[in-house]
C-alpha cells in the first residue's frame, strides 16, 4: 500500500526539480543536514566535555564523566544521524501520523488512538522510578539540543513532508515501547483470523486442523529442569492445554457475518500494517499469525567453545527498512562508579536511551519472541433495556466509558473519533463503520491494561545495561512488562542462563486457550491475575552446555501456566542445534557461530523432498522443477537451482491445497508457518479432503495430482518470468530493497530511487536461520487496497522480514565481539554510512564492535566533542 498517495504541493515541487535538474537540489538539502562528526560544538545543559568517537563504520562511542552527559549526548548522537526516524516512530506511538500523511493513515491513527498506546505510555511514565526518570530527561535534552540547534537543517525529509518536529519528551520514548509491544506481543490478528474461518467453514474443527502443532519441536524449557515451573502461587495456574472441569469457554451463538463485516474485521486486523511498516518494525501482510517476525538467539558454555568462554549469538528479525532500526553505539563512563555506572555496547533503538541488546564488561544478553498470548478479543453484550449501556462480567448492566481524540489531518480538517470502553478494554467496531452493527469486541491487553499497573520495560532494560551476574540480570528482568521476549545471558565467568519475562495473564476458564474471541458476559473469560515472575520460566548452566530458542516453544505441555500455543514450528531451532551439535568436541569459535547464524538450510524442506523423489510430471518444465527439487542439497544460496524449484512449487502447492476451500482468506494463510505444518502433514495423509479441490465437479483429487499439477505450474512460471531453466536461480527470485517508508513509498521514481537501496539478490529464505523472510500474500489482491496488483514469482520472494542485526560474541574477549545491522548507521541518503553495511550484511561479514579503551581508540577516526555551553 503506497502510504504517500499525497504530501502536498511540496512533493511535487521536489520531485520536478528532481527530474528537471537531476539531484543536485535534493543533495544540496541532504548535504546540510550531514552530522558533524569530528571537531567541538557546544551543547547547552552538559555538566563536562563529552567526546563521541567513530570508526570506519560510523559506530559511535560515547564517553562522559557522569550519567547525565552520558544520556544527553546519546541522545544528540540519534538525533543527528536518524531524527527523521525518530519523529515517524513517535508519530506511530501516538497516532499523529495524519497530520503529515492526510486520510491514507487515517485509519491507522484511528487504531492507535482507540487502543490508547499514548494514554497507557503516560500512566507509565508517572510511575517511573527517579533515577530512570533522570535517564530519559537527559535523553530528551539531548535530542532537542540538537533540534534548537539544526532548525534549518532538519534535511529534505522534514521540508518535503512540512513536519515541523516538536520538543523531544520522556513521552516519546515510552510511546515506542507500546509500538513494539504490539508488534512483537500480540495476537489480535489471529484471533480474528480464525474468527473468519470459523465463519467461512462452518466448523471451528476444521478451522484447528489448519493450526496443528508439529509432531514434535525443540522446548527452551522442558519440564524437570530447574526453572520450569512450580507448583503456582495461588493465582489458578492450569496445563497449558486446558485442564478438567469448566467445560469449554462459552462462544457467541454462532451468526453468519455479512460480507461488510467480514471485510470491515479483515481489515480491522490489517490496520496497523501500515504504521508497522513506516516504522520498519513488520512488513505484515498476513493474519495467520507467525509475521515473519522471527528471531535467533543462543549461548554456549565454556566447555563447547574453543577457548574456553561463554559464547552468545544473537539476531533480531524484523520488517526490511531503510535506515535500520537499529543504531550501533558503546556508552562509557569515563569512570565507573555508582554514580555513573554504564560501560555497555550493542544496539538501541533511536529515540530510546541505553543499549537494548548487547553486553556490558561482565555479562552480554540477547533477546528473541516468546509470541505470548497476552490480547483477549472480548465480545460485549449490549443492554437489551439501554444501548447505551453494556452487561459485565457480572451479568450487570454497565455504561461505556467515553472519550474523544480529534486526529488532524493534512489537507483535511480534523477527525473527531469517539471511543467507548469497557471493563475488559476499548471496543474496536467504532474504527471502521462496516462493524457497527457487528457483535460487539473489546480488546484486553496487557500493555495497555491499567487495572495491570504501569509496564515498566524501559527500567528494565536500564537495568540489564549494568547488570554484573545472573542474579543481577534476573532482577532487572523482574519488572519487565511487555513485549515478551527468550532472553539468553553469558558471563565473563563462563555460566550461562536463560529467561522469560513479562505480564503474562492468568485466565478463568481452564480451557481457554487466547486462540478465539470469548464472551464478556457472565465472567468465564475473565483475566484472574499474572503468572508471577518466580513461576516464570528460567535456567542456569543447563547439563547440555547450550540454551537455544528461535520463537519455538518456551515450554512444554507440563507447565503449570498458559503462556501461549503459537509458537514457531521448531525448523530453525532445531537446525541450529544440529550444527552446534555437528562441531562435537572440537568446540565453536564466533566464527563458526556466525556461520550459523547465515545458514540458509530450510529444515521443513528436508523431508519433504524425500517424498518428492518419484514425482514426474506431464511437462517439461515441470520435470525440471521435480528434477532440481531432487538433487537439492538443502540451502538456499543465491545460486540454488534447487532452492527456486523448491520454493515455487510449494507456493503452487499451497495455493493448489487452500485457495478452493478458503477463498479470500488463503491470502492470510498461504506462506505462514502454520501452512508448512499442514504441507507436512497432509502429505502423509494423501487422501485428505483438503487434497480435493472443490471446484472441479465430479473429480476428487488426491495427494499425487495437486503434487504434479503444482510442479507443472511452477514450471510454468519460472518460464514465463525468466525464460529457460538457466535462469531460475535463487537470487533472481529472492531479492532485497531496502526502502524507506515514507518518502522512499511515495510512488514518486525519483524520491524513491534517492531514499531507497536495491534491489539486491540475498541468501536465505523464509524459515531457515537466515531468516530473510518473503510474502506469499502479494499473490493475491490485496482487500485493503483496490490500487494493488497481484505479483508473479518474479516479485513474490521479495523480502519483507529479515535478521535485522547480528551479535556474535565470545565473553572470554570482550574486544572480539562481531556486529552488523541491514544498511548502516546513517539516515541521511548523502551520507556514506547510509547503505555500507548492506553488503556485509548480506555476505556475512560482521564489522569489529571494540569495548576496552585502548581497542576503541585504534578503530577510531573521527573525533567530535561536545563541550558545555551554548543557549539553553
Amino acid at each position: 500500500m503506497r502510504v504517500l498517495k499525497r504530501v502536498g504541493v511540496t512533493v511535487l515541487i521536489v520531485a520536478l526539480v528532481s527530474v528537471i535538474g537531476g539531484i543536485g537540489a535534493a543533495a544540496w538539502l541532504t548535504a546540510r543536514a550531514l552530522p558533524q562528526t569530528s571537531g567541538t560544538l557546544q551543547v547547552p545543559g552538559l555538566d563536562g566535555a563529552v567526546t563521541v568517537g567513530r570508526d570506519e563504520y560510523g559506530i559511535a562511542q560515547i564517553r562522559a564523566g557522569t550519567s547525565h552527559d552520558l544520556f544527553l549526548a546519546q541522545g544528540y548522537t540519534h538525533a543527528q544521524e536518524r531524527m527523521w526516524q525518530m519523529e515517524v516512530w513517535r508519530r506511530i506511538g501516538s497516532g499523529r501520523l495524519s497530520e503529515l500523511f492526510g486520510e491514507s493513515t487515517l485509519e491507522t491513527d484511528a487504531f492507535i488512538r482507540t487502543l490508547g498506546w499514548r494514554r497507557a505510555a503516560e500512566r507509565d511514565l508517572a510511575a517511573v522510578a527517579p533515577p530512570a526518570r533522570a535517564v530519559l530527561d537527559a535523553y530528551a535534552e539531548g535530542v532537542n539540543a540538537w533540534l534548537e540547534a539544526n532548525r534549518d537543517r532538519l534535511g529534505p525529509a522534514f521540508l518535503i513532508s512540512g513536519a515541523a518536529p516538536e520538543p523531544w519528551t520522556p513521552l516519546d520514548t515510552l510511546t515506542w515501547g507500546k509500538v513494539q509491544a504490539w508488534n512483537l506481543g500480540g495476537n489480535l490478528d489471529s484471533e480474528l483470523f480464525r474468527y473468519l474461518l470459523d465463519d467461512r467453514l462452518g466448523d471451528p474443527a476444521r478451522t484447528d486442523e489448519l493450526f496443528a502443532p508439529p509432531p514434535s519441536s525443540p522446548v527452551i524449557t522442558p519440564s524437570g529442569l530447574p526453572g520450569s515451573g512450580g507448583a503456582g502461587s495461588g493465582v489458578g495456574f492450569r496445563s497449558s492445554r486446558g485442564g478438567s472441569g469448566g467445560g469449554p469457554p462459552e462462544v457467541p451463538a454462532r451468526t453468519a457475518l455479512t460480507p461488510a463485516q467480514a471485510a470491515g474485521w479483515h481489515d480491522l486486523a490489517r490496520s496497523l500494517d501500515v504504521a508497522l511498516g513506516l516504522g520498519g518494525l513488520d512488513a505484515d501482510e498476513g493474519l495467520a499469525s507467525d509475521h515473519g517476525i522471527g528471531s535467533n538467539n543462543w549461548v554456549v558454555a565454556p566447555s563447547r567453545s574453543v577457548t574456553g568462554g561463554a559464547l552468545l549469538a544473537n539476531d533480531p528479525h524484523l520488517g526490511i527498512s531503510m535506515p535500520s532500526v537499529w543504531y550501533i553505539n558503546g556508552l562509557h563512563c569515563t569512570t565507573v562508579t555508582p554514580g555513573c555506572p554504564y560501560e555497555v555496547a550493542g544496539v538501541s533503538f533511536p529515540g530510546v536511551p541505553g543499549v537494548v541488546l548487547g553486553h556490558n564488561a561482565r555479562i552480554a544478553w540477547g533477546a528473541t519472541n516468546v509470541d505470548p498470548d497476552v490480547q483477549d478479543l472480548v465480545i460485549e453484550t449490549i443492554d437489551p433495556a439501554d444501548p447505551g449501556r453494556y452487561l459485565g462480567p457480572d451479568g450487570s448492566s454497565r455504561p461505556f466509558v467515553t472519550r474523544s481524540e480529534t486526529i488532524g489531518r493534512a489537507g483535511a480538517a480534523d477527525f473527531v473519533l469517539s471511543v467507548r470502553e469497557t471493563t475488559h478494554g476499548p471496543i474496536l467496531n467504532d474504527v471502521d463503520p462496516r462493524l457497527g452493527d457487528a457483535p460487539l469486541m473489546a480488546l484486553r491487553w496487557t500493555a495497555t491494561r491499567e487495572q495491570l499497573g504501569p509496564d515498566r520495560t524501559f527500567e528494565a532494560i536500564l537495568g540489564l545495561n549494568t547488570a554484573a551476574n545472573f542474579d543481577q540480570f534476573r532482577a532487572a528482568l523482574s519488572i519487565y512488562g511487555a513485549p515478551s521476549q527468550n532472553f539468553v545471558y553469558a558471563d565473563v565467568e563462563g555460566h550461562i542462563g536463560y529467561q522469560l519475562p513479562g505480564i503474562i495473564p492468568v485466565r478463568s476458564d481452564p480451557a481457554d486457550w487466547g486462540d478465539r474471541p470469548v464472551v464478556g458476559r457472565g465472567g468465564r473469560g475473565e483475566w484472574t491475575g499474572t503468572v508471577p515472575f518466580e513461576d516464570l520460566p528460567w535456567q542456569l548452566d543447563p547439563e547440555p552446555g547450550l540454551i537455544v530458542t528461535a520463537n519455538n516453544a518456551a515450554v512444554d505441555e507440563a507447565y503449570p501456566a498458559f503462556i501461549g500455543q503459537e509458537w514457531d514450528p521448531g525448523g530453525r531451532a532445531e537446525r541450529i542445534l544440529d550444527l552446534i551439535e555437528a562441531f562435537g568436541q572440537d568446540g565453536l569459535s564466533v566464527e563458526e557461530m556466525g556461520g550459523i547464524q547465515n545458514d540458509s538450510a530450510p529444515l521443513r524442506a528436508r523431508d519433504i523432498v524425500d517424498s518428492l523423489d518419484a514425482a514426474q510430471p506431464s511437462t517439461e518444465d515441470g520435470a525440471t522443477v521435480a528434477g532440481r527439487i531432487s538433487t537439492w542439497e538443502g540451502a538456499c544460496d543465491e545460486d540454488s537451482l534447487g532452492c527456486a524449484a523448491y520454493m515455487t512449487w510449494e507456493y503452487r502447492v499451497l495455493r493448489d491445497i487452500f485457495d478452493d476451500e478458503l477463498g479470500d482468506l488463503a491470502r492470510d494463510y498461504v506462506g505462514s508457518a502454520a501452512s508448512w505444518s499442514s504441507l507436512a502433514m497432509l502429505l502423509g495423509e494423501p487422501r485428505s479432503r483438503w487434497w480435493d479441490d472443490t471446484t472441479t465437479a465430479g473429480l476428487t483429487e488426491t495427494a499425487d495430482l495437486i503434487i504434479l499439477r503444482a510442479m507443472d505450474e511452477a514450471g510454468a512460471e519460472l518460464r514465463a518470468a525468466y525464460g529457460g531453466p538457466e535462469n531460475w536461480s535463487w537470487g533472481r527470485l529472492h531479492t532485497a530493497t531496502f526502502e524507506e517508508g515514507t518518502l522512499g513509498a511515495s510512488g514518486i521514481g525519483p524520491l524513491e530511487w534517492y531514499f531507497n537501496h536495491g534491489p539486491i539478490a540475498v541468501p536465505g529464505v523464509a524459515g531457515a536461520v537466515n531468516n530473510t523472510y518473503h510474502r506469499l500474500s502479494r499473490a493475491y489482491p490485496d482487500p485493503t487496497d483496490p490500487d494493488f496488483e497481484p505479483v508473479g514469482v518474479d516479485r513474490l520472494f521479495a523480502v519483507t522480514n529479515l535478521p535485522s542485526y547480528r551479535l556474535t560474541m565470545d565473553l572470554s574477549d570482550l574486544d572480539g565481539a562481531t556486529i552488523v545491522i541491514t544498511t548502516g548507521q546513517a539516515g541521511n541518503p548523502f551520507d556514506r554510512h547510509y547503505h555500507d553495511l548492506v553488503d556485509r550484511w548480506r555476505t556475512g561479514q560482521p564489522v569489529p564492535l571494540p569495548f576496552t579503551p585502548g581497542a576503541i581508540d585504534a578503530a577510531t577516526v573521527s573525533v567530535l566533542t561536545l563541550a558545555p555551553g551554548g543557549s539553553p
